[in-house]
């Protein structure tokens, strides 16, 4: 499903704080008749990715794994439970 001006949208299937699923969209975002990256939490506000914020948002949720991974991600190996049709 692809939201107004959106391109090339994939949502991304996770839960949310209280274990209800929810989705992450990436994709590209027609605007000023220029494509710009974005994502956005379900139907919530549209967050642009510019290139160089891109980077810097890889390299904190790459750095934030290793940390959950080191800390107490490796006794989480059962995989979340995921809504029917997901």
């Amino acid at each position: 499903m692809h939201s107004t001006g959106w391109r090339y949208e994939q949502a991304i299937a996770t839960v949310d704080m209280a274990g209800q699923p929810t989705r992450v969209i990436v994709g590209l975002i027609e605007r000023d008749d220029r494509l710009s990256a974005a994502l956005r939490i379900e139907d919530g506000p549209t967050a642009l990715v510019p290139l160089e914020t891109g980077g810097e948002l890889l390299k904190a949720l790459r750095q934030t794994l290793e940390s959950w991974w080191k800390l107490d991600g490796h006794r989480d190996v059962a995989p979340e439970p995921r809504s029917p049709g997901r």
